[in-house]
């Protein structure tokens, strides 16, 4: 891995290492039932630090799953998040820990592997600075890329424990999509010059934490577009909730239409919905005496009213 995508496992350690010494000094943390033992534990920590890609990490996995998954490795774990004081990317990297360790529990040994390797190409998509330099860390995550969909995204960042920046899932998922159909340079790009986290300012070089209340960023909420068509009113609702969910419908004098789901995501003045039936809206966007005006393209401009 490169030295950014190194960092949390080298902290990991660290981690692990005063979880340990409390776990055996202080006599407070749960009793282990499981079968591994500290050095099977230290042997697998840095068998994680040393991965140097998907198939060095995926192997290290498969090697020490028992002892990743152990209760006491778990032990260890919660112990050192119950202590104090740690700092927000300690925090994240044990949360990232905890994740594979449950993940091996649940999934076995190469599906863990596949989900903490998109979080660990999510948390380089916030610390990269170019496009060129998550491409690279792509590039020592190649073999993911035939594993990589939209689906395995939403497992790997819907976990619990770390407050991906609602924005980051959408993108990551264009990702998924763009990764095996254009390139690792294609699919950074994208991601990588996406500039304000859900539209609050943010930017996707921080750390993976909300950048601001998603509910702050204007075009959240349910907008109502009308027009006539063949001498008939249409109205077109446009919901974009917090979480950075999307949904549309069309209703008429006769019918309404089902319900589409997507995903959506703010960057500086443009706006990004992908819909689930496959219709993909990237177009700038502006705001006019309280209307949201999306499109906002000469000739093209649809004026939408907020409804709540």
């Amino acid at each position: 891995m490169t030295s950014r995508a190194r960092r949390p496992f080298a902290l990991l350690i660290l981690s692990l290492a005063c979880a340990g010494h409390a776990y055996g000094q202080g006599g407070s943390a749960r009793v282990d039932p499981g079968p591994a033992s500290a050095d099977d534990i230290a042997d697998a920590v840095s068998a994680l630090e040393a991965a140097d890609g998907y198939r060095s990490l995926a192997a290290a996995v498969a090697r020490y799953e028992r002892a990743i998954a152990s209760d006491r490795m778990m032990d260890l774990i919660d112990a050192r998040l119950q202590a104090a004081p740690l700092t927000d990317e300690q925090r994240t990297v044990l949360h990232l820990m905890r994740q594979l360790s449950e993940d091996c529990r649940q999934s076995g040994a190469q599906p863990a592997a596949r989900l903490m390797a998109v979080r660990l190409v999510a948390s380089s998509a916030l610390a990269v600075d170019t496009p060129e330099q998550l491409a690279a860390v792509l590039a020592q995550f190649s073999p993911l890329e035939d594993e990589i969909s939209p689906a395995v995204v939403r497992d790997a960042l819907d976990g619990p424990g770390i407050s991906w920046p609602p924005a980051l899932r959408p993108l990551m998922e264009q990702l998924a999509r763009d990764w095996p159909r254009e390139g690792a340079i294609a699919a950074a790009r994208a991601i990588a010059t996406a500039g304000a986290v859900g539209g609050t300012g943010g930017s996707l070089t921080g750390d993976a934490r909300p950048a601001g209340r998603r509910e702050d960023v204007p075009v959240v909420g349910h907008w109502r577009s009308t027009r006539v068509v063949f001498e008939q009113s249409r109205d077109e609702h446009l919901v974009l909730h917090a979480d950075g969910r999307a949904e549309t419908w069309t209703v008429t004098a006769f019918e309404r239409s089902g319900v589409t789901a997507g995903r959506w995501a703010a960057r500086g003045s443009s706006l990004d919905v992908a819909w689930s039936d496959g219709r993909e809206w990237s177009q700038p966007f502006t705001f006019f005496e309280g209307q949201l005006v999306f499109p906002n393209v000469p000739n093209r401009r649809q004026f939408w009213e907020r409804m709540d």
